[in-house]
């Protein structure tokens, strides 16, 4: 299922909002993981530059195929030969038929702009499935105000409803910190 409004603007707009490198330094990605996860990885704004920096494979999932091929192509490109993608939604309740092989073994999942979904308890779940014993949960998110983009403000969940949602799947927040000019960033660990 699409999420409600996840619709992707324009790529030459999207790069606008973000300093890719820069947020994932922050969300402290690098050469120490060697499976990431990038939920949503839409045109690939952070899983392309994620994947030249760990130091294992990089696994995009997005449920339009429009945004895998989009992956794939940027990744073809670049002859990055780390990043697999995959077509579905890691909220769904079929999901270990068809990432069977990942559960329990990803060490750094990135939720990006995608919490503001219908169920977000049941996304948060199945991220802490994937997560091994020591894993991460990397969450940005759009500012609660004025952005120039981002979901209404009626489905656009602030870092402490984010936080809280996560103490219920069973995560514990390890860092949180701003990311102007428009996000907010949340790390969180298994308990």
């Amino acid at each position: 299922m699409k999420y409600r409004e996840s619709g992707m603007p324009d790529e030459h707009l999207w790069k606008t909002f973000f300093d890719p490198d820069q947020i994932l330094e922050q969300m402290g990605i690098g050469r120490d993981i060697h499976t990431l996860m990038d939920v949503g990885c839409g045109y690939g704004t952070f899983l392309i530059p994620a994947a030249k920096r760990i130091g294992g494979q990089a696994v995009g999932i997005d449920i339009d195929p429009e945004m895998i091929e989009s992956c794939r192509a940027k990744a073809l490109e670049q002859t990055l030969k780390n990043v697999t993608l995959v077509r579905g939604d890691v909220s769904a309740a079929d999901r270990a038929e068809w990432l069977g092989k990942y559960i329990g073994n990803v060490d750094y999942i990135t939720l990006f702009n995608i919490l503001h979904c219908e169920r977000p308890l049941d996304l948060l779940k199945g991220a802490y499935d994937l997560l091994g014993s020591s894993g991460k949960a990397g969450v940005i998110h759009w500012k609660y105000g004025d952005t120039p983009r981002g979901p209404s403000l009626e489905i656009r969940p602030t870092p402490e409803k984010i936080s809280e949602w996560a103490e219920q799947e069973g995560f514990s927040l390890l860092d949180s910190f701003d990311l102007p000019p428009y996000h907010f960033g949340l790390i969180f660990t298994k308990k």
